[in-house]
């Protein structure tokens, strides 16, 4: 358990965007994880080293599409630096992002819950590095207790958590709120002021016109919480951006924190209601 521990503090600390020339594979050196995904990142040393045979660090483009819709799901990521936007389309070709997958998490989660392919797309919104596994050697893990498949299983709740909140905000907040919102978002997966993205990529990420986007944008701009030009936004006014955001932004920052904070009782087998019990 010390082991956890101080992996998870490692993890909790403020995060340096490193990018460099991707490698097929990282190993750890001891207790302290070269690997930038916080899920593979929680595991001890011994079970990190028995899942690196099986996995392969990839480059992921800006645009990528890992998966479409009704895919058969031959391969999970864990990404590192890159991060992967789901996106649901509804009759008439509308679509909606659903959820935003970063170091915090996996892309692919449908075979962690028994399904070979997934209903949405998977596309690439900021490039970087992942891990990536075959499903078949991850199905191979998932034995039951194993630190792998009782750390997903506190992802897949906190995720689930999140693409709930995500539908229900696509249907009651305006788009200047919901801008707002992923606006931050991309900044926290980024880890970094500037990032790249076309009004017309926002537009099908928030399930909106491109023209509202672009409204929005222009007022953001204004306000000096951002600068937009030729698809590259710089965070300007972070405090300003969240005063305009809806409530759902620090709902999904509870989600992901609650996370990281629950790992170590998770990978113990604790409860809460265990702990509470005890006292």
């Amino acid at each position: 358990m010390d082991h956890l521990v101080s992996n998870l503090l490692s993890m909790t600390r403020t995060r340096i965007a490193i990018r460099s020339q991707p490698r097929r594979k990282t190993q750890p050196s001891g207790t302290d994880f070269a690997i930038r995904n916080d899920i593979l990142r929680a595991l001890l040393n011994s079970e990190y080293k028995h899942l690196d045979p099986k996995l392969e660090q990839v480059d992921l483009k800006l645009g990528e599409i890992i998966y479409q819709a009704d895919q058969r799901i031959d391969h999970v990521y864990f990404p590192e630096t890159a991060v992967v936007a789901m996106i649901d389309t509804v009759e008439g070709g509308g679509t909606v992002e659903v959820g935003i997958i970063g170091h915090e998490g996996m892309v692919g989660i449908n075979i962690f819950l028994g399904c070979l392919v997934t209903p949405d797309r998977a596309i690439v919104q900021i490039s970087g590095s992942a891990m990536r596994m075959k499903t078949n050697d991850l199905r191979k893990e998932l034995r039951f207790g194993s630190p792998l498949q009782r750390l997903l299983l506190r992802y897949t709740q906190a995720l689930l958590a999140v693409i709930s909140q995500s539908v229900a905000c696509s249907q009651h907040h305006s788009v200047a709120q919901r801008l707002a919102r992923w606006l931050l978002t991309m900044h926290d997966h980024a880890e970094s002021d500037e990032f790249e993205m076309p009004h017309k990529s926002i537009a099908a990420m928030l399930g909106t016109r491109r023209e509202g986007v672009s409204e929005a944008a222009a007022k953001f701009q204004a306000a000096g919480l951002i600068t937009y030009s030729r698809a590259r936004i710089h965070i300007l006014d972070e405090v300003g951006l969240k005063k305009n955001s809806c409530e759902c932004y620090r709902f999904i920052r509870q989600q992901f924190d609650g996370l990281l904070s629950d790992v170590p009782r998770f990978l113990s087998g604790k409860s809460r209601n265990s702990r509470h019990r005890s006292r």
